[in-house]
């Protein structure tokens, strides 16, 4: 018995090993314990004289998958208010999180300022906007993320996101750790570190955004290239007559006459993100004189993944002082002046 005990967890671990350390849930950090418990049951720890601290079980169960709690619930209990891991969720009282900065903070009890229309809201039964995609349970981690940190054709996906997001199967957001490689979606300066300075994209593919298709998993519509018909009028100019704006296969300032300007983007000193297939994004903090023609917008550049303060989840940034949590603009005008010369 203990022979095949072993010979388990070891395929378990070759399963789950990672090329990168540091990102949780995976590898080394993948801890069954952390969110499993084998009978609904613990009253001591895992010392061998009953000491250690455990998570604790939810008081509903037993619950699914041998789980502790219910999904989100137990999903915040260390993503909520702790400093060992990314703060995603705002405090009831409307308290920015402490951590996770890049992604922002989820809204779960439509109480001011991360009311359920600054982001994704936890529990929400609603259809995903541009999309079809929907949990009758109510949304939850999940949903976005694959707990075990691995699946899917890219090994070890950038942030654990769930390669089955959406209902469907797809390629999951790859990434590098440390040194940059061109052919990953994301490079992360270092490893676990979520901060707006430590998180860049890349792109791979210049016709496409690999985060961008990800999104489009849920939110289906509004995403994609000048080559897609719900992006744009394909009987018009090519690259002009976009019905939606572009996540991918348009550059800043490529089109003259009233369009986006690389200028005016790459003159601010602090700019939203956006891709760049040669891995140049100018440093944080200074304007940028010669910045290369191949910078491209894409999902995160106007949104925080998880959400803000701002409807949408959007960044009002004027790009005059560090962008922080919300922007440092007051509305999404702001935004739209990052890149575009029209009403100045």
């Amino acid at each position: 018995m203990k022979k095949l005990i072993f010979l388990t967890f070891a395929f378990v671990a070759f399963l789950m090993c990672s090329a990168f350390a540091g990102d949780y849930h995976t590898g080394a950090t993948l801890n069954c314990n952390e969110c499993h418990v084998m009978h609904y049951s613990q009253t001591h720890g895992y010392n061998a004289d009953g000491t250690g601290s455990f998570t604790a079980m939810g008081t509903s169960g037993p619950y699914d998958n041998l789980l502790r709690n219910d999904v989100n619930d137990l999903c915040l209990t260390c993503h909520d208010n702790q400093t060992f891991a990314p703060d995603v969720l705002a405090d009831n009282g409307g308290t920015a999180p402490t951590n996770g900065r890049e992604a922002g903070a989820l809204n779960r009890d439509n109480t001011a300022p991360y009311y359920d229309a600054t982001g994704h809201t936890l529990g929400s039964t609603d259809i995903a906007p541009g999309g079809t995609f929907t949990n009758a349970d109510g949304l939850n981690c999940t949903d976005c993320h694959q707990p075990h940190g691995y699946g899917g054709p890219t090994a070890n996906p950038y942030r654990n996101l769930n390669p089955f997001s959406g209902g469907g199967f797809h390629a999951s957001v790859s990434y590098a750790v440390g040194t940059n490689d061109l052919t990953m979606d994301v490079f992360e300066n270092t490893a676990a570190n979520y901060d707006l300075n430590n998180v860049h994209f890349n792109e791979p593919d210049q016709t496409a955004s690999g985060f961008g298709a990800w999104c489009k998993s849920c939110h289906t519509d509004f995403h994609g290239s000048s080559a897609d018909a719900n992006m744009r009028d394909q009987a018009g100019p090519a690259g002009e007559d976009w019905y939606r704006h572009p996540t991918a296969d348009a550059n800043i300032g490529a089109l003259t006459g009233g369009h986006s300007e690389l200028s005016t983007f790459s003159g601010k000193a602090y700019r939203v993100h956006v891709m760049s297939s040669t891995g140049d994004w100018g440093t944080y903090g200074t304007p940028w004189t010669g910045a290369p023609a191949d910078l491209t917008p894409s999902c995160m550049s106007c949104h925080k993944a998880h959400g803000n303060q701002n409807a949408f989840g959007l960044i009002f940034a004027k790009g005059d002082a560090n962008l922080g949590e919300q922007g440092d603009g007051t509305t999404y005008s702001d935004l739209c002046k990052q890149c575009h010369v029209q009403g100045n």
